[in-house]
């Protein structure tokens, strides 16, 4: 027996809001455990915003998706540069991690600024092909964004997911 599913036609970076050009429908023959979502449910798909980026050609879930948009008010989102091998294993988008700003070599006696608590919203798709470095974009309180942003060096923390957040 087939049915009416909802797949992407297209990648859906996270945070971003769903359209109906986003969505075709497919014919399945599905095992009731494969969580998928019906066809007739497409106009209710639409609308809501991407909670991890989703593939095309993935069949759409549920779980990968939320009614309000991906950043927390009072919150702002930033990319940092992450050195090759420097990426905690198991980091995925929503994680929560803290944000460490080493010492840098030639200034010991200048104290670092505190850590910055924060949620990835956006892993790297690219990786650049001279340095090796990778760009990871975290969420972190709005208070916090330019001491981020101006670090000359950020490290990742990966935090258990009860952690808070921004």
């Amino acid at each position: 027996k087939r049915v009416p599913v909802l797949q992407l036609v297209h990648d859906v970076p996270a945070g971003s809001q769903l359209s109906a050009g986003d969505l075709r429908t497919v014919e399945l023959s599905v095992d009731p455990s494969l969580q998928v979502v019906p066809a007739a449910e497409r106009s209710a798909m639409v609308g809501q915003y991407a909670v991890v980026r989703m593939v095309a050609g993935a069949l759409l879930q549920r779980q990968h998706l939320q009614p309000g948009a991906l950043l927390a008010a009072g919150s702002a989102v930033v990319a940092v540069v992450v050195p090759p091998g420097a990426i905690p294993i198991g980091l995925v988008e929503q994680s929560n991690v803290q944000l460490v700003f080493p010492v840098e070599n030639g200034t010991p006696d200048a104290a670092p600024p505190p850590p910055v608590t924060g949620r990835v919203v956006g892993l790297p798709s690219t990786v650049d092909p001279v340095t090796g470095e990778l760009s990871v974009s975290v969420e972190v309180p709005e208070a916090s964004a330019a001491t981020v942003a101006a670090a000359p060096k950020v490290r990742l923390v990966l935090l258990s997911p009860g952690a808070s957040t921004p």
